[in-house]
C-alpha cells in the first residue's frame, strides 16, 4: 500500500527536516520517519526549537505539564496575531490555572451533551448534500473540501456556540487565516495584513455575540460561559472572549481536516471505501485509522521550565519543543507497520491525534461524533464521490493537515 505524495523518501538525502519547506509540508511522513530511525529529538535552526519524533518521549512530554509547560503554546503559533492577547487560552494554562476553565468548557462537550446533538448533525450533513444538489445537479463536480468539509463542522460549532449560521462561510475564512499566522515566517508583507484584518474581524465578530448573550442569554456554551460561576466568580468579558475563539478555531479546523483527509484516503484505497460503503459500521475504524495515520493537527509547543534531557539530548530551560504528534502515531514500535494503513488494525496504546495528559482535546468526542455522521450521511446520498485527482494539494501549514481544495464528481441517489 505505497502512497503517491509530492516529497517520497529519495528526498531525504537532499533535504533534512524543516516544517517550513513547501514540500515538507505536503508530505511530512518521510522526514518523520528518519527522525525517529535517527535523530528521535531534533535542534530545528529555523523554528528555534527541539522537534520530538517518538512515541514514548512525545507521551511522557505531554503528561508531565509542569516540566513541559502549555504556557507558550497559542503565542508561539500565532504570535502578534492572536485575536486575544490580553489572556492565556486554556490551551495555554498550566494546571491547577486551566483546570477551572475547563471544567467549564466540559460543560459543552460531555458525551450525553455530543449524544443530543447527534440528530442536529445528521440534519446538517443531509440539507449540506441538498445544497450541493441544487447548486450542481443530481451529478457533477464540486469542491468537496468547501462545499462540505468546511461548512459541516463550522455549522456544528456554530450551533453549539450560539453564533448566526448564516454568517459561517465568513468565519470560516477568519479561522483559517488567524491559524494560518503559525507560517508568519514564510509570508510577505501583504499576506500578513490580511492574516492580522481576519483575525481583527474574528474577534469583533465575536465580541458582537457576547454582548448579544450576554443582554439575551440562550442555551449556548457562549451563554454558559458569560453565566458561569469559577470559584465564586464570574468570567471577565476578555476570559470569555478567549474561551469562544479558542472553541470555534478547534471546533472548525480539526473536522473539517478529519473529513478532507478521510475521503483522499478512501480514494487510494477504494477497496477500503468499498468495505465501508457496504458496512457502515466499520465508519468509527475508519475514522480511529484516518486519525491515526493523516491526523489533522500534527504537531504541538511546549516549552521547558527546567533543565532536562529528552533521548539523550540536553535540553536547555525555556527552550520550545515541539512534540511531533503525526509522527508518534507512525512509530514501529507503538503501531507495527505504521506506515500501512489499515482499518482493521487493533492497536495497544491511545493514538496521538487529539493530545495526551491534562490538555487532551475536550473536543475529541464532537469531533468524531460529527465526522462519523458526517460520512453515514454521505454513504447514503451520494453513490459516487471521488476525487478528480491523486494527487492532493494540501493545506500551506506545517500545524494542521487536510486537503486545500478537493474537486470531486458526484452522484446523488
Amino acid at each position: 500500500m505505497n502512497q503517491s505524495h509530492a516529497a517520497q523518501d529519495g528526498d531525504i538525502a537532499t533535504k533534512t527536516y524543516d516544517p517550513l519547506d513547501h514540500d515538507v509540508k505536503q508530505n511530512p511522513y518521510p522526514f518523520y520517519n528518519q527522525l525517529r530511525r535517527d535523530e528521535p529529538v531534533k535542534w530545528l535552526e529555523g523554528m528555534q526549537a527541539f522537534a520530538v519524533a517518538s512515541y514514548e518521549e512525545v507521551d511522557a512530554l505531554l503528561k508531565n505539564g509542569k516540566l513541559y509547560s502549555s504556557a507558550q503554546f497559542w503565542p508561539a503559533l500565532l504570535g502578534e496575531f492572536d485575536p486575544v492577547p490580553e489572556v492565556p487560552p486554556m490551551i495555554s494554562m498550566d494546571p491547577p490555572n486551566h483546570i477551572h476553565l475547563r471544567k467549564i468548557a466540559n460543560k459543552a462537550f460531555t458525551p450525553s451533551k455530543i449524544q443530543a446533538l447527534q440528530e442536529r448533525a445528521n440534519n446538517i450533513a443531509h440539507e449540506l448534500i441538498d445544497d450541493i444538489i441544487a447548486k450542481h445537479g443530481n451529478e457533477g463536480e464540486c469542491d468537496w473540501v468547501w462545499d462540505f468539509c468546511a461548512l459541516f463542522p463550522v455549522t456544528v460549532i456554530s450551533e453549539v456556540l450560539g453564533v448566526p449560521t448564516e454568517r459561517r462561510a465568513e468565519f470560516k475564512v477568519w479561522v483559517d487565516d488567524t491559524l494560518a499566522a503559525a507560517n508568519r515566517a514564510a509570508y510577505d508583507a501583504p499576506r500578513l495584513a490580511q492574516i492580522k484584518a481576519n483575525s481583527e474581524q474574528l474577534r469583533a465578530f465575536m465580541e458582537d455575540i457576547i454582548a448579544l448573550r450576554t443582554a439575551e442569554p440562550g442555551n449556548d456554551i457562549i451563554s454558559t460561559l458569560i453565566q458561569a460561576d469559577v470559584q465564586g466568580e464570574k468570567l471577565s468579558h476578555v476570559q470569555v472572549l478567549s474561551m469562544a475563539v479558542l472553541l470555534l478555531i478547534g471546533g472548525v479546523e480539526t473536522t473539517t481536516n478529519l473529513l478532507g483527509s478521510t475521503l483522499t484516503l478512501l480514494h487510494r484505497y477504494p477497496d477500503v471505501e468499498r468495505r465501508v460503503r457496504n458496512d457502515p459500521s466499520l465508519i468509527p475504524a475508519l475514522l480511529e485509522e484516518v486519525l491515526r495515520f493523516e491526523p489533522p493537527v500534527q504537531m504541538i509547543f511546549r516549552h521547558t521550565t527546567e533543565d532536562t534531557e529528552l533521548a539523550g539530548v540536553a535540553i536547555p530551560k525555556g527552550s520550545t519543543i515541539m512534540p511531533l504528534l503525526a509522527s508518534a502515531n507512525r512509530d514501529e514500535s507503538k503501531f507495527p507497520n505504521g506506515e500501512v494503513f489499515d482499518i482493521d488494525r487493533k492497536v495497544s496504546v491511545p493514538i496521538m491525534s487529539f493530545g495526551q495528559g491534562p490538555h487532551f482535546c475536550l473536543g475529541s468526542y464532537l469531533s468524531r461524533m460529527e465526522a462519523g455522521k458526517a460520512l453515514e450521511v454521505v454513504f447514503k446520498r451520494l453513490t459516487l464521490l471521488e476525487p478528480l485527482s491523486k494527487d492532493v494539494h494540501w493545506i500551506d501549514s506545517y500545524f494542521a493537515r487536510g486537503p486545500h481544495e478537493l474537486r470531486v464528481r458526484f452522484k446523488a441517489q
